[in-house]
């Protein structure tokens, strides 16, 4: 089986990413994660109930985000298993 010189630079940049980077990759993702949570839980507050002062701009951004709307509820009514919680389970990497 013989390597051609792409698939030996692809090996090599897999095996760097992994060795350095990878944990970087996740810290970046997890961090991201959060400020969608918390972006979509201030916009959509009104939606579940929670009265707010800022419902001009709710209105403005709500175009922008009314994509979002379905992917961020089946995020929020999805079972949460502990071993997740723990950063063990599926889905945690």
């Amino acid at each position: 089986m013989r390597l051609n010189l792409a698939e030996l630079k692809r090996a090599v940049w897999e095996v760097f990413f992994g060795a350095f980077l990878f944990a970087l990759y996740q810290q970046v993702i997890h961090t991201k994660v959060k400020y969608e949570d918390t972006f979509y839980a201030l916009l959509f507050a009104e939606f579940l109930g929670f009265p707010m002062t800022s419902n001009y701009y709710t209105i403005r951004l709500l175009p922008y985000v009314a994509m979002e709307l379905e992917r961020y509820r089946k995020k929020l009514l999805r079972e949460v298993d502990l071993l997740e919680l723990l950063h063990e389970g599926p889905g945690a990497h």
